[in-house]
């Protein structure tokens, strides 16, 4: 059993509908949308026999605390709750205490669900936010910090250049980077930006020698959170690294929130860079 308890939401599946189901609403779908995604997202566990009773069960719960319960799921979730529900299951692992208890708990949703549920409940809808950075865009950030003047990097210019881009959850779509640092306190001119390094955000020991990792995801889920003082330079050729270990997907990058971004690259910088 993938059940840790006897209660309802003591189960990977029970919680993965409950989550699953919330999260679908709070992206903006009307309730009988949701319930159909979720019949086709979940129809293996549905056609299980013995997880579908599982299913029915967390999702005739949750939609009728957010007063949403459709007559269909409630039929369905009755139906299972009239032959017995999952009991057997704790039964055939010969814990009867469990079984008692499980009883308990389907006795009182049996109960929950033949009551008037309760007013239907809003869900606030996130605002999406796309960064309007294109690709090749590149931006300098002076850096102004302690940390900076600690390391004798006080006045130099991170330069980000946008390369790609992801999403982060609940939808924003996210400016995937590499970032070089510049060699003095002036302002790099666009033109020569593609000739100062890049800064090392990772290193891997690989059969054909050592490779780096140099790109970073920046979650950047509204424009008041891009700081104000980016000085953005144009748009660049966009120029790989030659040795670089590129992530195989998106929950293989680093990511680096704006307010710890120049603390972050000058650690990594300093680890990296500067040490052979």
């Amino acid at each position: 059993m993938r059940a840790w308890g006897t209660k309802l939401y003591q189960d990977d599946i029970a919680c993965e509908v409950r989550d699953d189901y919330k999260k679908k609403l709070r992206e903006g779908k009307s309730n009988k949308q949701v319930t159909e995604e979720i019949f086709a997202e979940y129809i293996d566990i549905i056609e299980d026999e013995d997880d579908s009773a599982i299913f029915w069960f967390a999702l005739a719960d949750t939609q009728w605390s957010f007063g949403r319960l459709l007559p269909e799921v409630k039929e369905k979730a009755l139906e299972f709750l009239g032959n017995g529900g999952d009991v057997q299951r704790w039964i055939d692992d010969g814990n009867i205490k469990g079984a008692e208890a499980r009883r308990k708990i389907l006795e009182d949703l049996k109960q929950k669900l033949n009551s008037s549920q309760p007013p239907e409940k809003k869900f606030s809808i996130p605002r999406i936010y796309k960064c309007e950075w294109k690709m090749g865009d590149v931006f300098a950030y002076k850096l102004e910090s302690n940390i900076a003047e600690q390391n004798g990097l006080w006045g130099r210019y991170l330069l980000l250049q946008k390369v790609d881009e992801g999403r982060w959850y609940p939808g924003h779509t996210i400016p995937i980077v590499r970032a070089r640092i510049s060699d003095s306190t002036d302002l790099p001119s666009l033109q020569n930006s593609n000739s100062l390094e890049y800064i090392k955000i990772s290193r891997k020991q690989q059969e054909k020698g050592v490779k780096y990792g140099y790109l970073f995801r920046i979650p950047t889920t509204s424009k008041r959170i891009i700081p104000k003082k980016l000085i953005y330079l144009g748009k660049a050729e966009i120029a790989p690294p030659l040795n670089e270990d590129m992530p195989t997907n998106e929950h293989n990058y680093f990511n680096f929130a704006w307010k710890d971004l120049e603390s972050r690259l000058i650690d990594r910088y300093c680890q990296y860079n500067l040490v052979i």
